[in-house]
């Protein structure tokens, strides 16, 4: 499987995810796959207002197991891994950006760090609400700041 594949793969995990999670009150944060040869090891995260228990994970984890069986989405073996994004998660994409907007961050670049609610994002920048714009090309790093 290649780097287009695997990302197409991720992004039709996601699609099926979200439409089981949809109506509930649990929100899809990120689906990643890592492995490229051998078995796989599908990483989801999911999250709800005030966190989402062990008990809930195992439960949406058996419902989406049977749905990726069922659609044939994985070929060969893999490892299913579904479990709360953290407290202090890094944020890698704009799905977990979208996901993040609204909370606490600290976004790290070359020469200092920043912290502040995330307001929102677009291609170039990211927005706190103490009012800084940070261009992404300077960011190193943003992370969850909900400790």
């Amino acid at each position: 499987m290649n780097f287009k594949e695997f990302k197409n793969v991720e992004e039709k995990i996601f699609n099926i995810v979200q439409r089981l999670v949809e109506g509930s009150d649990l929100v899809l944060v990120d689906v990643s796959i890592k492995g490229l040869g051998g078995r796989k090891r599908v990483e989801i995260a999911i999250d709800k207002e005030g966190g989402i228990t062990l008990s809930e994970c195992e439960k949406i984890s058996n419902e989406i197991s049977l749905l990726l069986d069922a659609e044939d989405v994985i070929r060969g073996p893999y490892i299913l891994e579904v479990g709360s994004p953290g407290l202090d998660r890094i944020l890698r994409t704009d799905r977990e950006l979208s996901w993040a907007r609204g909370k606490k961050v600290i976004i790290y670049t070359g020469e200092k760090q920043y912290s502040g609610i995330l307001k929102g994002f677009d291609e170039k920048h990211i927005y706190i609400d103490s009012g800084e714009i940070l261009p992404r090309v300077e960011i190193k790093k943003i992370k969850l700041n909900e400790v």
